[in-house]
């Protein structure tokens, strides 16, 4: 056996056994950050409390100036990474947008990524806020404040972090790959018409649940019919390494 001809053995086995060890193992890994959600009641007891926090709307600078949450300060979500030195680190950091549905997710977990441990997601975002009664503010005085709608031209742009490379393509049954549910340090797979991708990295999918999916889509299923029934279909599916193939049956040498 040449040198090459081991490379590629070793490369087969590495992957194997990152992909299909027991879960058992896996679960002795870390899982990737991931943000958790704070209410609107919960920010208004810490302000009563005098907690000190930092609130960032990560929404575009039209919309912040139309109306925003008191104190907030406004980095677009698809800005944050090149100014995550302009966040305060002292102090928890309370991510929003219209609705927190995905540009608030998606920011809290980049700075989770990035070393932060206060990162947090205000449910329902500035919609919630306002509903609730709480005072929000226009940056022109003269200008009635108001959460105005999520733009239509809206466009998603995101950075996920380096994901894995599958050079060796294997199939899954649907009872394995329940296995890859993205939790306890399991990889994130979800299944679209037959094929297998690896969703672990994304930042909307950090857990094993999609952001915005409202506890509809998880990872390790198949969800063929979710995904072509949302809004974005399988657009953004081309970004996520594909792992394999869904099938009927157990493959041989797998039981």
């Amino acid at each position: 056996m040449n040198l090459q001809q081991q490379v590629k053995g070793l490369l087969f086995t590495l992957i194997i056994l990152s992909t299909l060890v027991p879960s058992s193992i896996l679960a002795q890994e870390s899982t990737l950050p991931k943000a958790p959600y704070i209410t609107p009641q919960e920010v208004k007891q810490w302000q009563s409390e005098g907690k000190e926090f930092t609130l960032i709307d990560v929404r575009r600078p039209d919309e912040f100036e139309a109306g925003h949450l008191p104190d907030a300060i406004n980095i677009p979500y698809d800005e944050l990474q090149n100014k995550i030195a302009e966040v305060p680190k002292d102090r928890p950091v309370i991510f929003y947008c219209t609705y927190s549905s995905w540009r608030a997710p998606y920011a809290a977990n980049l700075l989770a990524d990035s070393g932060f441990h206060d990162s947090y997601v205000l449910e329902g975002g500035a919609s919630a806020w306002n509903a609730g009664g709480q005072i929000i503010f226009s940056s022109d005085p003269n200008q009635k404040p108001q959460i105005v709608p999520k733009p239509a031209d809206l466009v998603a742009n995101f950075e996920h972090p380096p994901i894995r490379e599958y050079l060796v393509k294997i199939n899954l049954t649907k009872e394995q790959l329940r296995e890859f549910n993205g939790k306890d340090g399991r990889p994130a797979y979800i299944a679209v018409d037959g094929t297998i991708y690896d969703v672990t990295q994304s930042r909307l999918w950090r857990g094993g649940e999609h952001d915005p999916s409202h506890h509809e889509a998880f990872a390790g299923r198949d969800l063929s019919d979710l995904i072509h029934e949302s809004p974005h279909g399988d657009k953004h599916l081309k970004y996520f390494p594909v792992v394999g193939r869904l099938i009927e049956e157990e493959p041989i040498g797998m039981k």
